[in-house]
């Protein structure tokens, strides 16, 4: 994960109120995120990269989501829509 860290805006790297697992995982969604919208990510897919359950998932989504750096909605469970800011 540590080639697609110069893909990532290098602000989200130097933020000290995200956890490190918060940036590991929008590091995965920005990568993954060519036109700014993702649908039908899971967590199974972020599992590969992190080991994490969706009550955690969610927890640093909705930290991403409060500093702005991404919008979410969980459609179904464990099944997100992403839309990238």
């Amino acid at each position: 994960m540590r080639l697609r860290q110069l893909e990532v805006p290098q602000e989200i790297w130097k933020d000290k109120r995200i956890p490190k697992e918060a940036k590991l995982i929008y590091s995965y969604i920005y990568s993954k995120g060519f036109d700014k919208i993702l649908t039908d990510i899971n967590v199974g897919e972020i599992q590969q990269v992190i080991n994490i359950k969706n009550i955690g998932l969610r927890k640093n989504l909705k930290i991403l989501e409060e500093l702005k750096y991404l919008i979410y909605k969980e459609y179904s469970n464990g099944m997100y829509t992403i839309t990238l800011n």
